[in-house]
C-alpha cells in the first residue's frame, strides 16, 4: 500500500502543471521551449528588431511577410487558439482601418468608385481611390503585424527577465514597467474573480431577475428596462468599488513590502541567474549582422516608395530585401526547427545503437 502510495505521488510530481486559464499550457519537452531558453538580452534584442523592421516601411509587401511570419510564431509557439482568439478582434478592426481610410482619405489617380449623393439639396461629389485603399490596407497590416509580435513578446519577456535586463541600470523605471506590465492581466483576472463572487452570492442571473422582480413590485409604475439598468448599475459599481480597493491595497502591501525588504538600498539581484551559453552568442550574431543588412536594405529599397498622389516605388524591392527581412523573422521557427532535425537525429542513433 504504501509503496502505491509512493508510486502515486510520483506519478503526480513528474507532472507538469498547467498555466492559468487563458495562457498556454506548459510546454514540457525542451523542443518547444527552446526559444523561451535563450538570454532575455538575445529575446530582447530579436523582438526589437522584428518590431523596427516591421515599423521601417509602408510596402505591403514587406508589411504582409512580418504579418504572416509573426502569426506562424504565434500559431507555433501559444497555439492556434490563443491565434483565433487574437484573430477574431484583429481582423474587423483592421478591416475597419482600411474601409475608414477609403472613405476619408480622397487622394489618388485611379478611381475605384464615384457616387454623387444629394445631401441637404445639394449634390456632393465623392471618389474612391485604389492608393488610399493600398495605403489603408498596408496600415492595417502593420498594425496587425505589431500586435501579434507584441503578443509573442508578453508571452517570453516575463517581469523577471526585463528587470533582470534593466534593473542593474534603471532600477526605478524598470520596475514601474514591469509593474505595468503585470497590472494589466492581474486586474483583468481580479475583476473576473469578483464577477464571479458576485454570481455566486447573489445567486447568478435568477436572483438578479427575482431582484428586479421586487423592485418592480415595490416601485408601482416603473418602468422594466430602468429597472434593469438601474440593477446593472449597482452591480457594475460595487465589483468596481471592490476592484478599486483591492487595487490599493496590494499596492500599499507591495510598497511596505518593499521598503522592508530595503529596496534601493543596494544594488538589486535577480532570484533567477541567467547565464550567456554560446548558443545566445550565436543567436546574438546572428540577429544583429541580418537585421542590420534587412534594414540597410529596406531603407535603399523603400526610399522611393509614395502612394500619392499616382503609387511609385513599389516594384523597387526584390527577393534579395524579402529575403533578408525573413531571415531575422523566421528565427523563432527556424529555432525550433533545427533543434528538432537534431533531436531526432539523437533518437535515430540511439535506435539504431540500441539494435546493433
Amino acid at each position: 500500500m504504501l509503496l502505491k502510495d509512493q508510486n502515486n505521488n510520483n506519478s503526480s510530481t513528474s507532472s507538469y502543471p498547467s498555466t492559468s486559464k487563458g495562457r498556454r499550457s506548459y510546454r514540457s519537452t525542451q523542443l518547444e521551449s527552446r526559444f523561451s531558453l535563450l538570454h532575455p538580452g538575445v529575446l530582447m534584442a530579436f523582438f526589437v528588431s522584428a518590431i523596427v523592421l516591421t515599423l521601417l516601411s509602408y510596402h505591403p509587401l514587406i508589411l504582409g511577410l512580418s504579418f504572416v511570419l509573426a502569426a506562424m510564431s504565434v500559431a507555433h509557439y501559444i497555439g492556434l487558439k490563443v491565434l483565433a482568439r487574437i484573430m477574431a478582434w484583429l481582423v474587423p478592426m483592421a478591416a475597419i482601418v482600411v474601409l475608414f481610410n477609403v472613405i476619408f482619405n480622397r487622394r489618388g489617380a485611379t478611381e475605384l468608385l464615384t457616387i454623387e449623393p444629394t445631401i441637404f439639396g445639394q449634390q456632393q461629389h465623392y471618389t474612391f481611390t485604389f492608393e488610399s485603399l493600398l495605403f489603408g490596407l498596408s496600415i492595417a497590416l502593420m498594425f496587425g503585424a505589431i500586435i501579434l509580435w507584441f503578443r509573442l513578446y508578453q508571452e517570453y519577456m516575463t517581469s523577471d527577465r526585463f528587470l533582470f535586463l534593466f534593473a542593474p541600470f534603471v532600477p526605478t523605471i524598470a520596475l514601474s514597467i514591469s509593474m505595468v506590465q503585470r497590472w494589466i492581466p492581474l486586474t483583468k483576472y481580479r475583476w473576473q474573480q469578483i464577477r464571479d463572487a458576485q454570481k455566486a452570492l447573489i445567486g447568478g442571473k435568477s436572483n438578479e431577475r427575482s431582484s428586479e422582480r421586487s423592485s418592480e413590485r415595490s416601485s408601482k409604475g416603473s418602468n422594466k428596462k430602468a429597472s434593469k439598468k438601474a440593477t446593472t448599475y449597482r452591480s457594475l459599481t460595487r465589483s468596481m468599488s471592490a476592484l478599486m480597493s483591492w487595487s490599493m491595497e496590494d499596492a500599499i502591501q507591495a510598497a511596505d513590502s518593499m521598503q522592508a525588504r530595503g529596496y534601493s538600498n543596494a544594488r538589486r539581484t535577480s532570484f533567477r541567474s541567467y547565464r550567456f551559453t554560446a548558443c545566445d552568442t550565436a543567436s546574438l550574431i546572428f540577429i544583429t549582422t541580418t537585421t542590420l543588412f534587412a534594414a540597410v536594405s529596406i531603407f535603399l529599397s523603400t526610399r522611393e516608395l509614395a502612394f500619392f498622389p499616382i503609387i511609385r516605388g513599389i516594384e523597387d524591392v526584390s527577393f534579395f530585401v524579402l529575403a533578408a527581412m525573413a531571415a531575422v523573422l523566421l528565427f523563432p521557427l527556424a529555432l525550433s526547427a533545427l533543434f528538432s532535425g537534431r533531436e531526432q537525429l539523437k533518437c535515430m542513433m540511439h535506435t539504431s545503437a540500441q539494435k546493433t
